[in-house]
Order: structure tokens, then sequence, then C-alpha cells
């Protein structure tokens, strides 16, 4: 008890050094730990920024693209006749007219239903007849519509409205039709402003993004559904605590940090939405936000508990001394238990002219007594002997660590592949004591080494044959693909150049015949129907030849050409297909655009065929020197794993073929997203003689 007391009085300065050093270590810890804390907060707070300002300018764009609808059906041939419809002037083919063509607007622009008013707010002309029931409770709505939109001269596109019984949000499109009346085309939110809210860029279980619309100085109204409150939109309303800030602040984006409906603190950014009255309010939960800090909290309980384990050892470094006394004894022990390990160990002295072995590395080299340097250096190959004892004579002046393979004699004469290591051995007062070392025969693992190179140069032979057919089967489906593009173009040329042409002059000649048949009622309608057959094969032909050869890809470019077909597509399918283009393609080579093309036709193909939803997303984006092409539905879903057909195959080919890559990510029920990437200059990785596509 009276050592441990002198010990510890002698170590005192030593443990007070330390308990300051920890807590100067913990106040710095907790200090990191709210800067990184306001990091984190600011880096949300800028991802906020960035999306807010992304999906407002993405939601000007499409009110702006509406009211662009609207100024197309405001210069149309179609105002006239609605202004003789509302004139009570109108024949019945001009009615019938207008109905078609407001069935095209429909279903084109999806417009969930589409008027045609006087400035009483009575209907003239309906798309959905089964909607007359509600036209009472919706004319006041109507009336003020095409009034507003009438006395403006101009297309007016109203706020989120709701009309009883049913109480959905729904917004209204006006077109003045002179000074008569009005086209309504109603807007379905559902369909399209409210999934733009929805998404999120990055996966987050509690970010949100509401549409909102100022009631007064201190009161907000949600448009578009809360997350956790189903059927919120156009009912919840919340007072602002905060003073507001001026309209520039809005434009910019007005960063937040308040409680939220749920109780819960909240970042959030809320910014003016352009040439709209809403504005948009994106945010997240501060929890989600500062969890990365959980493993910073954890790491200061660590330091702490570091801290009380270096007092504990300076307490044990105070008994260090007592511990060098006894390593004499130990080194005793150590000879002691040494004879009675397998292991080949050994020991040397300072110099050269004696060592110690224990009992199994003597009986392997077959020695009786005690065995001196001349001795061991004796059993070295005689072709390693001088070097042996130069790199061991080296080592023992520099007193360092070594390591050394030879061939040793055994006690049979057979020489075995040994490998010696030897760390020296130092005294408390640092006085070299010599080599403390073990053997190791590692003659089978030399064997093995040698055998193992061998199958490896087998191996290395066998792929480099593997990748001379690889390369030979790239090759001949790089040609193939060639084959195939030229023969679409041949067949596209003789579609649009011979046949078409034929069937344009047959129908020329039908219409000059049909002038010649007036009067001949019943030959005058067959001629007629003969006609239009001839014209739907010629819009099948000019179909076909587009899809064979796509003309528009080489005049006007990728982004055009997709557009197109994905607006064919849909109108041949009923399909919805939503298509976006982000970035310039002028750099993109024809090849690489050619290629996207086609990965895009096979990839909606097989939605179209498999996906069991009626709806697709096409996106097109340049990032840097890629352009990336990105197919995409909520249908059934594949597994990765079992896709083995023709198809797929094709698209990585091809993708290939440009240098570029291709990736599928799907999982049953939960839809498939393929995304292509392929460098802006693509060259063809084919031999100089094959074009790729």
């Amino acid at each position: 008890m009276k050592n441990l007391r002198s010990a510890l009085g002698s170590g005192g300065l030593l443990i007070a050094s330390l308990l300051v050093c920890g807590a100067a270590i913990l106040v710095a810890a907790w200090f990191y730990y709210h800067r990184q804390r306001e990091t984190l907060d600011a880096a949300a707070i800028g991802q906020l920024r960035a999306i807010a300002d992304f999906k407002s300018e993405q939601i000007a764009n499409w009110r702006r693209e509406r009211i662009a609808h609207g100024h197309v059906l405001a210069i149309s041939l179609l105002m006239r006749s609605a202004e003789r419809l509302l004139a009570n002037q109108a024949t019945g083919s001009e009615r019938s007219d207008i109905t078609r063509i407001m069935e095209q607007v429909s279903h084109y622009a999806l417009y969930s239903d589409i008027s045609l008013v006087d400035l009483d707010g009575n209907v003239v002309v309906q798309l959905r007849q089964d909607r007359r029931a509600a036209d009472k409770a919706m004319q006041p709505t109507l009336r003020d519509a095409a009034r507003d939109a009438v006395k403006a001269r101009d297309v007016v596109l109203s706020d989120l409205i709701q009309v009883p019984p049913s109480g959905r949000p729904f917004m209204l499109l006006s077109v003045p039709v002179g000074e008569l009346g009005a086209f309504i085309l109603e807007i379905d939110p559902e369909s399209f402003l409210y999934p733009y809210l929805r998404t999120w860029p990055v996966a987050s279980r509690t970010a949100d993004t509401i549409l909102l619309r100022r009631e007064s100085p201190t009161t907000v109204l949600a448009l578009s559904p809360v997350r956790g409150l189903p059927g919120s939109e156009m009912t919840v309303r919340s007072e602002v605590k905060q003073p507001a800030p001026d309209e520039s602040a809005l434009a910019a984006g007005w960063a937040t940090i308040s409680t939220d409906y749920q109780g819960h603190s909240a970042l959030g950014v809320v910014r003016k939405i352009p040439d709209s009255p809403w504005y948009l309010s994106a945010r997240i939960d501060r929890s989600e936000v500062e969890a990365p800090l959980a493993p910073l909290g954890w790491g200061m309980a660590l330091i702490a508990v570091l801290i009380g384990l270096a007092n504990a050892a300076g307490v044990g470094l105070i008994w260090r001394d007592r511990e060098l006394r006894a390593l004499r004894e130990r080194e005793e022990w150590f000879f002691s238990i040494a004879n009675d390990t397998p292991a080949y160990l050994w020991m040397s002295a300072p110099e050269l002219d004696n060592s110690f072995i224990n009992e199994p590395l003597r009986k392997f080299l077959g020695f009786d007594g005690q065995m001196l340097a001349s001795d061991w250096l004796a059993c070295v190959h005689p072709d390693e002997r001088a070097a042996a004892r130069t790199s061991y004579l080296e080592n023992l002046a520099a007193h360092r660590e070594f390591t050394a393979e030879a061939r040793i004699r055994r006690f049979d004469g057979v020489y075995r592949n040994i490998i010696s290591q030897g760390i020296p051995r130092f005294s408390p007062a640092h006085q070299f004591l010599g080599f403390a070392g073990s053997m190791v025969d590692i003659t089978e693992v030399r064997e093995a080494e040698e055998d193992l190179r061998s199958a490896n140069q087998a191996l290395a032979h066998e792929l480099q044959e593997r990748t001379r057919a690889e390369q030979e089967v790239h090759a001949l489906s790089a040609r193939l693909i060639d084959a195939q593009e030229q023969e679409r173009t041949r067949l596209a040329r003789e579609l649009h150049d011979d046949l078409s042409q034929q069937v344009a002059a047959l129908s020329m000649g039908l219409s000059h015949l049909r002038r010649k048949l007036q009067g001949y009622s019943e030959a005058l309608g067959e001629s007629l129907r003969i006609q239009d057959k001839l014209s739907q094969l010629a819009e099948s032909m000019r179909r076909l030849s587009h899809e064979l050869h796509p003309s528009v890809l080489q005049h006007s470019g990728l982004a055009p050409a997709l557009e197109n077909y994905c607006t064919e597509l849909a109108a041949l399918t009923s399909h919805r297909i939503d298509f976006r283009s982000e970035g310039a393609w002028d750099a993109l080579s024809p090849d690489a655009a050619l290629c996207l093309y086609r990965i895009a036709q096979e990839a909606l193909q097989n939605s179209i065929k498999h996906s069991g939803v009626s709806t697709a997303e096409v996106a097109l984006e340049r990032t840097g020197g890629e352009v990336r092409l990105i197919v995409s539905d909520r249908g059934i879903g594949m597994d990765p794993a079992a896709t083995g057909g023709l198809g797929l195959v094709s698209m990585k080919e091809r993708v290939r073929l440009v240098n570029g890559t291709i990736e599928l990510i799907s999982r049953p029920g939960q839809g498939v997203t393929m995304t292509a990437h392929v460098p802006v200059l693509a060259e063809a990785a084919t031999p100089a003689d094959v074009s790729p596509l």
C-alpha cells in the first residue's frame, strides 16, 4: 500500500495533465458538434432552396404551356365556327367539327373536359356529356370565367378553385370567342400539377413540397395535399407566426426554421412562383437532416471513455520500471518453455560465434549439442552460403530486424526452402543483446506457387483465346446491326419514294374520278370510302417508313425526334408518354443519336406490352460530356436477373458500340427504369471498316 501511494504521488503530475487534456478535448468536441449541426442545417437549406427553385420554375413553365395552348386555340380557324355557333348560325357540320377538335385537344393535351359557353355560363357544346347534371352547379363559375376572358380579350388561366357538391379542386383555361362567349378547358391538378409536387430528387422520409396561397398577411391556404393529411388540399389553413418577407426575398427563396403541423422542428424554404399568385414551400424534418450527428455523439462518449482509459494507463506507466526489472526473469522463463514448442526457434548472442536453438530445430538440423555459428552456416546451400553470411553480419552490425530465405540442409541431407526471421533484443538500458527469431519450412508453399504459376499461364492463354473469340463476336454483331439499319433505310426509302408516291397518284386519280361522278350518290359515296382507305394506307406507310428510318432524326436532331416519336406512339396506343429534354445535343454523333433513338423505341415497346400500366416517362439529359436517356414506368416490374430476351441484348450491344453503358433497375411490383449513358462525342468501338449502327 505504501508503494502504491508513492507511485501515485510521483505520477500525479502525469494524471493531472491527462485530465486537463481530456477536458480540453471534450470542450473542442462540443464546439465541433454544434459547428457540424450548423453546417448540416446550411447544406439542407441550400438543397431545399435548389429544389424549390427547380419546382417553382417547373410549375411556372407548366402554367405558361397551358396559356400557350389557349393562344393556339384563340388563333385557330375553329373560332369562326364557334362564333357562328354562339350566334345560332352554325350548321350541323360546324358543330361536329368543333366537337371533333375538342376531342383532339383533350386527347393530346389531357384536359379533363372542354366546353363552349356563352356569357351567361350556358353550355352550348360540351365534350363530356356525362357531366350535364353538374352544369347548374358549375354555371356561375363558367359564367365568371367566360366574362373574364372576354373582358381581358386574352386567354385567362384561373386559380385553383372548388365547386360543390364534389368539392374537388380544379383550374379553368378560358379562351374568348369574340364578344359572345369562351371556350372553357378544365384542368385536373391530379393529372399535372400535384405529380410535380410529390416527387423529391433524393430519398427522404420526411421531405414535403406544398403549394400555398396567401389569403391574408398572416394566413396561408394549402392548395396541394399535405404529407400525412389525406384530402388536405384547399382545406388546411395555417397561421404565419414569423413576419412575411417582401416579394424580392420570396422570389429568391425565404429560409425558415419552425414547428410544423405535427409538432416537429422543420427546415423550410418558401419561394414565390413566377407569374402566379402561388408560393412553393419545400420542407424537411430537422431530425432527418441532423441524423448523421448521432455517430458524433457516440464519438464524444467514446472520447470520455478513452480519457478514463488514458488515466488508467498513466498509473500503469508508473509501474513500468518494475516490469522492466522482471524482463530478464521472463527471458529465462522463455528459454525453459522454448524447447517445448513445436516451432523452430533460435536466439543469438551479440557475437557471431554462438547461438541457441530449441529442440525441434535441433532435430530438424540433426545436431546433438551446442550449435556454433560455423555449424549453421555449414547447413546453408553452398551457392547461397556467402550471401547468407554477409546479410547476417550486416544486420548484426546495424541491430535491425531482418527476414531471409535460403535452402537449408535437413538431417537426412535434403535441402529445404526456409524463411528465417530475426528481431533485435535490447536490455532496459538499450543495450543490444542479440537476435531472437524463428524458421519456417516453406518448401511445399514454393512448390504450390510453381504449380499455381503454371496454372495461371494456362488460364492466361485460355483467356486470350476467349477474348479473341469475343472480339470476333462483337465485330459480327456490329456488322449485323449495320446491315439491319441499312436494310431499314432501304425499305423506308422504297416506301416513301415508290409506294407512297403510287398511293398519292392513285388518290389524286380517284379524286379526279369523284368529280366526274357528281350526281351518282352511291358511286360517289363508295369513292369517298375508297379515298379514306387510301389516306389510311398512306398514313400507315408514312408511319412505317418513319419507324424504319426516322428522317426527323437527321434533320432536326435527337430531342425533336424522340419527342415526335413519343407523341405518335401515345396517339396510336392511347398511352400517356411524358417526354422531357434538358441540354444541347449538337455535339452528339449521328451513331450515338440513332443508338439512343433505337433504345428508346425498344424500351417503350416493352413498357407498352409488359408493364400493365398506361403511362411511361422518357427523359433525355446531358451532364458534362455524357448524354443520359432514362425510360421508366411504374408497372408490374420484373426480375432483372431473369431478363434474357433479344431486346435487352440488342440494346446492350448497341450502346456498347458507341462506348456507352446501360443499366436496368427493377423489382416485381415497382416498375422498370432503364438508363443508357453515352459519351457526347461517342465513337464506335468497332473496326474502322464497320459502321456500328
